[in-house]
């Protein structure tokens, strides 16, 4: 987020979660500004690459990846930025024309006057929690400058701030190190076949195409003719020719092996960050292009970061977790696993967005009560709140216009088609398991739920366990109320039972709810979620 204002303009901040903007005007109420995809995609890459010469055409790669357009639509789209933002292109705030040569997003660099400084913000300030992370990334850049290779992966469950992290690492690199070139590529589920190194290629266009990219590809001409041939719209005719000649019949190992030297050879001279986001959906020729980069002996100054969830690599036996593992025992990398935020990191985070006013008491325990520290999870329930007209933000601080325990907050939409579409990846077994053990509560325990299904306790339990190992929706519980012997176990996250819970039918509701003994489910049963599950089930006898 970034907030500019002089005394007489508004403030704005960019709602990455919603893609759109915030414009406060004076004591009011925040008002929301829609924005068009293409128009997200150009003012979110400037300000990614905040204080750094950004060109046209790396706008266009940013933008229109797969498509061809001319570069007036940028033009167009800084055009529709400035009139949103009040920005004067002879008097610029925000956007800086450098002429023929590109665009430079100036406001977390301080181009406000003193007497309003305060008032620019960059995302670091509203990343909480993540001081530790930061340190250490930084501490990675100092090494990478120095020409000692760093391999870092980022890892943690969906919604845990990787890409907000890699984002904020971009930015921090391009303000400490002017020079450094910075490129990102990524991953894609593929649901066919992949393009083989598809997020490596998506880098090496934007530095093609990037401030040095006439340098570069003079490097990949000479280092690196097959990859140079993947792009035959930069080089001259008769690089091309003989690029594409090169390319016939070349195995996947040779351009392995030139991008290595290419990159190495490009990063002696220029310190270079690569950014290769979703790892868990590479495919195999880019893991093995991430293995070969950290192996090289070479002096470059390079510095590679990848993001993924651990839990879709070993659903997948993907291998990136072979490969990680083994460069971890040989000391080539290093992974920063993130960790959910505590409820007093939440505190904090609201607490940022209203500088100088306090929270109101109860506010945070409910907001972390309901995301239990996932960063989307919060920024999600606090959208729907302010949606429902249940908070907003007034005259600078919190305002809760109904009493907090009245609140009954539900999934958003766009979190229930994630935990949905994670849910259908599972088996028909695991699924099946999980939608029983979602009648229980949050904790549930697999000599109780196994009453109620199909398959043998040894079974249930063995797939509680397998989904607890791979991380997946559930995970151990700490908890042991019951001298039995099986284990318990308990959702990752509530917002998983509630959504497991609500898209089963009544009819499928009140059968296996019957096999469960009273007992057992008052132990393991919170009594909101009981006395939920009992009127779910009386409607439904009534209906019968």
């Amino acid at each position: 987020m970034v907030r500019a204002s002089t005394q007489d303009s508004p403030a704005f901040r960019l709602d990455i979660l919603n893609e759109c903007l915030w414009c406060r005007r004076g004591d009011a109420e925040e008002e929301r500004i829609c924005l068009a995809p293409r128009t997200f995609a150009v003012l979110r890459f400037l300000m990614d690459q905040a204080g750094r010469l950004v060109t046209e055409d790396e706008l266009l790669a940013a933008a229109w990846p797969r498509a061809c357009v001319q570069p007036e639509a940028v033009k167009a789209q800084i055009y529709e930025i400035r009139k949103l933002l009040g920005d004067d292109p002879k008097n610029p705030r925000f956007i800086e024309t450098v002429s023929r040569r590109g665009y430079r997003f100036i406001a977390p660099a301080g181009k406000a006057s003193a007497r309003t400084s305060d008032a620019v913000e960059s995302a670091s300030r509203r990343l909480v929690g993540r001081e530790v992370p930061l340190e250490t990334l930084r501490s990675c850049l100092r090494h990478t400058v120095t020409k000692r290779r760093q391999i870092v992966f980022i890892t943690g469950e969906t919604g845990i701030g990787k890409t907000t992290l890699a984002d904020e690492c971009m930015r921090r690199a391009a303000a400490e190190y002017p020079g450094i070139c910075m490129a990102r590529g990524q991953c894609s589920e593929g649901h066919g076949s992949q393009e083989p190194y598809y997020p490596v290629l998506e880098a090496i266009g934007q530095l093609c195409r990037g401030p040095d990219g006439a340098r570069f590809v003079q490097t990949l001409a000479v280092q690196a003719p097959t990859w140079l041939a993947q792009f035959p719209d930069l080089g001259v005719s008769r690089q091309r020719d003989r690029s594409e000649r090169e390319l016939l019949g070349a195995p996947r190992e040779r351009m392995l092996r030139e991008i290595g030297v290419a990159l190495e050879t490009f990063s002696c001279e220029h310190p270079l960050l690569l950014v290769f986001e979703d790892l868990h959906w590479a495919d195999p020729f880019t893991v093995d292009c991430i293995s070969a980069l950290a192996r090289r002996r070479g002096a470059g100054k390079l510095m590679l970061l990848g993001t993924y969830r651990p839990a879709d690599v070993a659903r997948a036996q993907h291998p990136l977790k072979m490969v990680k593992q083994d460069l971890l025992v040989h000391q080539l990398c290093s992974e920063i696993a993130l960790k959910l935020l505590t409820e007093a990191e939440v505190a904090e985070y609201l607490a940022v967005e209203t500088p100088g006013a306090p929270v109101p008491e109860g506010l945070a325990t409910l907001v972390y009560r309901y995301s239990e520290g996932n960063p989307l999870f919060m920024l999600a329930a606090l959208d729907h709140m302010r949606n429902r007209d249940l908070i907003a933000i007034e005259n600078g601080a919190w305002r809760v216009k109904v009493p907090l325990k009245s609140i009954d907050l539900e999934a958003p939409e766009n979190v229930r088609q994630m935990i949905e579409l994670e849910f259908e990846r599972l088996s028909p077994q695991e699924q099946r398991v999980l939608e029983i053990a979602s009648l229980t509560g949050v904790t549930f325990k697999a000599t109780v739920e196994a009453l109620g299904t199909n398959v043998d306790l040894e079974t249930f339990e063995g797939i509680c366990d397998d989904l607890s190992r791979r991380q997946l929706i559930v995970r151990r519980s700490p908890a042991n109320p019951d001298e039995g012997s099986s284990e318990c176990y308990e959702f990752a996250h509530a917002l998983y039972r509630e959504v497991l819970y609500r898209r089963r039918t009544p009819g499928r509701l009140s059968r296996p709810r019957q096999h469960i003994d009273g007992s057992h489910r008052a132990k393991w049963q919170p009594a909101a979620s009981d006395a939920e599950v009992e009127s779910r089930a009386k409607q439904e006898s009534m209906r019968a």
